[in-house]
């Protein structure tokens, strides 16, 4: 247990007795569960009841000889409740007049049910517009002393708020997150669409509560940090209940530990074996505890199966070119893939990093068998009056096509280190030079990017079905496929791309996410920015070749001024993260007079001004410039950049500082300036 969580919880209980052991009456801060169903069924604090999922004021309260009568009010509803006489840990209870056999509820949650419950995950088909609603109440803290230790405890203020998060969309391949403010009474309403039953955790400072939700259900949480409580109640509450009494967790692997188990092999004995352990350890826990329902154990086969399945899918990338044994992946697939139960969003973050292992083999496997010779698009393009080729093109070309297998084979073997050099050696030649422009000319990346596309996608889909994967996971595969395109080049899919999403993928939720996605970038492409000047015309420095006069030209008007640089691409993940806080960024400096410089490096028109204007990189001191590749490369040669993002300072002298490394400190930059 983390050293935090054992102080806050040692602070907690500080407060229970404090606040629990001076009422004076035994039944204050007392939590009651039915007998019969063994649902929680209605809980007593000092000023108030939870009964019926909802939270009451209490009106009067009256104790005789062990027996206590209740009035409680929600709203204009009243309500009677009668508890009587305790015998032990036991009481009847009367409430609204029907008649209860109740326990008193010990611990922070439910322990186990009288009955097993043999109900199945409910399983929507992925459909669209789902959501699962979890209503709730957190019992006010009102000792500002107290609240100050446990802050100071945990080294951070304890906001009002509920956040649902270590969840994923598994159709997007997007982690979401979700936080709503706790109202001044304690109630909180927090709502999130689903894909199919999905899990998620529920947090409140430094408690989580699980929640594995299915479609269109509401869920009642009660978080009493006083009381120590934690309880879900409603009518299909038990496996909420379940799932926090009995956290069952799987065994994590870093890649360092991978990397320390040694080869593939001794990975995958290692794996197998920690899954065996830990089905065996499900397996007892069951055995000590019968009644655990059916969905709790599935939701901790899939969990243990879907975990181990991800730590080899990531030994994958440790074998010699990312390429494992054939047995290797055989297990995979048999002894891990095919037992996943459906839903697959039942553990959903998880799946998503799995799945994008597995699928990534798959692709790379359908990619071999691809003849990617520029030869072969080139003359598409020429037909279709995209580019027109002379004869000194088509010589480099056909050079092109000659050289790059012997590069891309040693490049793939290469250690990360040295790859960039290889690749800037082997762009050095004349005849990469010469394809470089032509594949920069105007229409042709839209135009090649959807015929390899298309191109691909034809050796895909055998792939798929030889793999024997059913209509559901190929739309899985493929519905991710398009949106990691879409994310990738920050444009719409091609009409012919997106006719064959239309035509090959069938689950609802896949072809929506997919929609939903191109729709946004076809909005931002009709999108008109208000400060359209941001995208500086290229004019003034045409037809110069030498990196350092493009770039004194590029920040001449801005002499006297601090300029900040950032080079970066639309290709570069890292560099969009940080785009991404840019607004902040200009929040934070706004007391200086810094112009912001952004150029952009290997990025078609069209993503690059859709990025600027997803990320609101765009302000009166803003200025972007999309260079063509030769004069782009002149400047960063000049500027000597070596990584994607690239920063400099340039102060108002025009001396160019190397003193931004990466990641960009925002909190660093004013002390930075104020030196300047």
């Amino acid at each position: 247990m983390k050293k935090k969580t054992i102080i806050t919880s040692f602070l907690f209980s500080v407060l229970t007795f404090i606040l629990c052991g001076c009422t004076g009456d035994g039944i204050t801060d007392t939590y009651w569960r039915n007998d019969k169903t063994g649902d929680w069924l209605i809980g007593v604090t000092e000023d108030k009841v939870i009964y019926d999922c909802k939270v009451w004021d209490i009106a009067s309260k009256n104790g005789n000889d062990g027996t206590y009568t209740i009035l409680a009010e929600c709203g204009a509803d009243m309500l009677n409740i009668t508890l009587g006489g305790e015998q032990g840990d036991k009481r009847t209870i009367t409430i609204g007049g029907q008649q209860f056999d109740c326990s008193m509820i010990d611990g922070w949650h439910l322990s186990d049910y009288p009955e097993k419950d043999t109900t199945a995950f409910a399983d929507n088909h992925y459909a669209v517009g789902d959501s699962v609603t979890i209503e709730g109440w957190v019992r006010p803290i009102s000792m500002p002393g107290i609240i100050r230790k446990i802050e100071k405890k945990l080294g951070k203020n304890i906001k009002n708020e509920v956040t649902a998060g270590m969840a994923a969309n598994i159709f997007a391949d997007e982690e979401w997150t979700f936080t709503v403010p706790i109202d001044s009474c304690g109630r909180f309403t927090i709502k999130v669409p689903v894909e199919n039953t999905t899990s998620f955790y529920l947090t409140y400072h430094d408690r989580s509560a699980k929640v594995v939700a299915e479609p269109n259900e509401t869920y009642f949480l009660t978080i009493d940090p006083l009381a120590g409580k934690m309880l879900f109640m409603g009518k299909n509450a038990r496996l909420q209940n379940e799932v926090n009494a009995h956290r069952f967790e799987p065994v994590h692997y870093g890649m360092e530990r991978l990397r320390e188990i040694g080869n593939v092999m001794a990975i995958l004995d290692t794996v197998r074996t920690q899954t065996s352990e830990k089905m065996q350890e499900l397996y007892a826990l069951c055995h000590e505890h019968p009644t655990l329902s059916e969905r709790y154990r599935t939701y901790c086969r899939n969990r243990i199966i879907i975990n181990d399945a991800y730590h080899l899918t990531q030994g994958m990338y440790l074998a010699p070119n990312d390429e494992a044994p054939e047995a290797y992946n055989k297990v995979v697939d048999e002894n891990y893939w095919r037992k996943l139960a459906e839903p697959y969003t039942m553990e959903a973050w998880e799946f998503t990093h799995f799945f994008n292992d597995y699928g990534y083999q798959l692709q790379r496997k359908a990619q071999s068998k691809i003849d990617y010779k520029l030869k072969w698009i080139m003359e598409l393009a020429e037909q279709d009056g995209i580019v027109s080729l002379s004869a000194k093109d088509r010589e480099a070309i056909r050079l092109y096509d000659e050289a790059f297998p012997a590069f891309n084979e040693k490049y793939r073997h290469a250690p990360d280190s040295l790859r960039q050099a290889i690749d800037e050696e082997f762009q050095k030649n004349d005849f990469a030079k010469a394809v470089k422009e032509i594949t920069s000319r105007k229409g042709y990346q839209e135009y090649a990017n959807t015929k390899f596309m298309m191109r691909e996608l034809a050796y895909i889909l055998p792939e798929m079905n030889a793999c024997g994967w059913t209509e559901t996971i190929q739309d899985l595969f493929l519905c991710r496929y398009f949106c990691h395109a879409l994310r990738n080049t920050y444009k719409p899919l091609g009409k012919p791309v997106l006719d064959f999403a239309d035509a090959h993928i069938h689950t609802p939720g896949a072809l929506n996410a997919v929609h939903v996605l191109n729709n946004k970038y076809e909005q931002l492409n009709n999108y008109m920015v208000e400060n359209a000047d941001n995208f500086m015309s290229n004019d003034a420095v045409k037809d110069m070749t030498e990196g350092e006069k493009i770039f004194r030209k590029i920040i001449e008007p801005y002499k006297g001024r601090i300029i900040i640089l950032d080079v970066w691409g639309t290709w570069c993940g890292p560099c969009k993260a940080a785009l991404a806080h840019s607004q902040e960024e200009y929040e934070r400096l706004k007391d200086f007079d810094v112009v912001y410089l952004y150029l952009a490096n290997d990025s078609p028109e069209e993503s690059w001004k859709n990025v600027i204007k997803e990320y609101k990189v765009m302000g009166d001191n803003v200025v972007h410039y999309n260079l063509p590749a030769d004069q782009q490369t002149a400047v960063e040669d000049f500027l000597g950049v070596q990584a994607y993002p690239s920063y400099r300072l340039i102060d108002r002298k025009g001396q160019i500082l190397d003193v931004i490394g990466f990641p960009l400190n925002i909190d660093a930059l004013p002390g930075l300036l104020e030196n300047l």
